[in-house]
């Protein structure tokens, strides 16, 4: 049986370690919560190798939120009717 002296340091020692493990997994969560941002450029071209009709620039953008938009303006070419073969890709 330990005595109260070896007891309270005992203690003392798993909260420290606690601690610790508790502040590494708040820094990995938060550096894994943010994204890289940059500049990306969406370039839209006739499926059949035609030549690029349209080029947009995301800057400071997610590449999430950024292949998300130029999948938007892929949509709106082919649904538009003015260039149903549009593919657009993230550069």
């Amino acid at each position: 049986m330990q005595n109260n002296g070896t007891l309270y340091y005992s203690k003392q020692y798993k909260l420290i370690i606690m601690k610790k493990l508790l502040l590494g997994i708040t820094v990995v969560m938060a550096i894994g919560m943010t994204s890289c941002r940059k500049d990306y450029t969406c370039s839209c071209k006739e499926k059949n190798g035609g030549a690029e009709f349209e080029s947009t620039s995301y800057p400071s953008t997610s590449l999430v939120d950024a292949r998300s938009n130029c999948k938007d303006r892929q949509s709106f070419w082919q649904n538009s009717g003015a260039k149903p073969a549009a593919e657009c890709t993230v550069l």
